[in-house]
């Protein structure tokens, strides 16, 4: 029921600020939460997440939620588990967990870049939204402001797109070496870059570089969904950029900047597994929307950019999935 309350009571916030989310949307903004469900077809699936690429796992002494959304994540369970694995990597996954303490399962994937939480574990963890104030800066609307958008898939797109819709210009960016992974689903692609621009470029070399710097010098407000050093290895950082032009730098992480999370990999599934955000059945934890943490975390960051784009000051803004899930159904 918090969540349902907290969902819409976002909706109607961003809605008198004329994002016009309920009347895309429905529901008082429940809509959201399924929509790319909707797109693909997708229902829900128990202890295995609505796109198929998560699942809940049964370890010694707790619950995990891990995701093997990607190539490379399935090719490296083998080093995580410790052991030779068969065709099929789920089966591999469950039967070492069940032997497993959570904690150590966590740490070590962690280190190898998969996505996996100890269900609940979020649940103390700080505010969804930390800001650290660089500078005094008048505060502005939204309304002509101009967003530089470097987030992919969902949650970032999303928080430029309703930004977009409450009168701001939005720019994504794209490396031209990896576009964003939402392109493979073009309807749900299109929903959330509808009415943007586009801007490429090659983050290898110097030219494009001090493109995208000065891209992001000329913004009032920046999304980016990426870990910190992802970045600061191409010598983009954040403070330092706030501190010479853009108002608002909201950054997106699965877990948060700093206190030796933010090399943590997540997704919207494993992150909200992570909030507890989750049914829990006779049987353990079952899955209740579709990377439910996502939406959340979009409607979290383009309300909070707009609060703080026109409170004033210049500030990074540390915002992560998990922490966006646990507040909006625990408070």
């Amino acid at each position: 029921m918090h969540l349902v309350q907290r969902v819409a009571g976002l909706t109607a916030w961003l809605d008198e600020r004329g994002a016009d989310l309920e009347a895309r949307t429905h529901h008082r903004g429940l809509g959201l939460l399924v929509e790319r469900a909707q797109i693909l077809g997708l229902g829900r699936s128990g202890r295995i997440s609505c796109g198929g690429a998560a699942r809940f796992v049964k370890a010694r002494d707790g619950w995990l939620a891990v995701t093997l959304a990607r190539p490379a994540d399935v090719e490296v369970v083998p080093a995580w588990l410790g052991c030779p694995v068969g065709t099929d990597p789920w089966a591999s996954v469950e039967a070492v967990a069940a032997g497993s303490g959570v904690g150590e399962l966590r740490d070590r994937a962690a280190e190898l870049g998969l996505a996996c939480s100890i269900v609940g574990e979020a649940r103390h963890h700080r505010p969804a939204v930390v800001a650290a104030p660089v500078q005094s800066s008048p505060g502005r609307s939204i309304r002509g402001a101009t967003v530089v958008n470097l987030a992919s898939l969902w949650a970032g797109p999303l928080a430029a797109n309703l930004m977009r819709r409450m009168g701001a210009r939005v720019i994504d960016v794209e490396s031209f070496t990896r576009p964003d992974g939402a392109r493979s689903t073009p309807e749900l692609y299109g929903l959330l870059h509808e009415g943007h621009e586009i801007r490429r470029f090659d983050f290898t070399s110097r030219e494009g570089v001090a493109g995208l710097r000065g891209l992001l010098l000329s913004a009032d407000v920046i999304i980016e969904g990426s870990r910190p050093r992802g970045l600061e290895q191409i010598g983009i950082d954040a403070f330092d950029i706030v501190g010479q032009g853009p108002r608002v730098w909201l950054s997106i992480t699965a877990f948060g900047r700093g206190s030796g999370v933010e090399h943590r990999v997540g997704f919207g599934d494993d992150c909200a597994g992570a909030a507890g955000l989750c049914d829990e059945g006779p049987e353990g934890p079952r899955f209740i929307a579709d990377a439910v943490a996502d939406p959340i975390t979009g409607l979290i960051t383009a309300a909070s950019g707009v609060q703080l784009l026109a409170a004033g000051g210049r500030q990074v803004v540390d915002i992560a999935l998990a922490r966006c899930a646990t507040a909006m159904h625990l408070g």
